[in-house]
């Protein structure tokens, strides 16, 4: 028995297999994805211009903050790690929704200020108060907290099983083509959904 085999340099080297392995899905969703980040950057950069004020801040740093989920969860995709990628995007979408609010509301900008931001469920709660349609965010959400808690629906993320008898863990990620060409291809939507709220019709 190698007890050595998930040391954290082996683990590099079976990442670094992962991501060469991945690089023709990812080439797909290239131009995509390229796209998205250059107009995030654009909106950035036009927050920035805007006079200083609370609100002006608070909407670049929830910016900041999605623009790393995003990539992040991109990276973690790239690599194989899909769960982990997940919980990227969950955090990504309470920072849409919490713009939304502060779109809607700018006085919520101040709970930020106070660092009393309300849990996720009474800001989707909000925002539908506001005539918001969260019923994208919310289904999203829901989604993705049942396969990012700990539980059945993620085992198929971190096992394969041959039969019943037979399985393996996978650990440090592994390849997972539909998954990873799923991930690269919505993640940078979360770019489009950050800008303004959704209204109800």
């Amino acid at each position: 028995m190698n007890e050595q085999r998930y040391s954290f340099e082996n683990l590099r080297k079976h990442t670094s297999a992962i991501r060469a392995q991945t690089a023709s899905t990812l080439r797909e969703h290239q131009s995509s994805i390229d796209r998205a980040f250059a107009n995030f950057s654009k909106f950035i950069n036009e927050l920035e211009q805007q006079p200083i004020s609370l609100e002006r801040n608070v909407k670049m740093m929830l910016a900041c903050k999605l623009l790393n989920h995003v990539y992040s969860a991109l990276i973690l995709a790239e690599y194989g790690l899909i769960v982990d990628a997940l919980l990227c995007e969950r955090n990504a979408l309470e920072t849409v929704a919490f713009h939304w609010l502060i779109c809607l509301d700018p006085v919520s900008a101040s709970e930020y200020q106070e660092n009393d931001i309300p849990r996720p469920v009474e800001v989707r709660r909000r925002l539908e108060k506001l005539g918001a349609d969260i019923s994208s965010l919310r289904d999203l959400y829901s989604s993705v907290s049942e396969i990012t808690h700990v539980g059945r629906r993620s085992e198929r993320f971190h096992s394969t099983w041959k039969n019943t008898s037979s399985g393996e863990l996978r650990i440090g990620g592994h390849i997972s083509p539909k998954d990873q060409a799923e991930m690269f291809q919505f993640l940078p939507a979360l770019f489009d959904l950050f800008y303004e709220p959704l209204v109800q019709k």
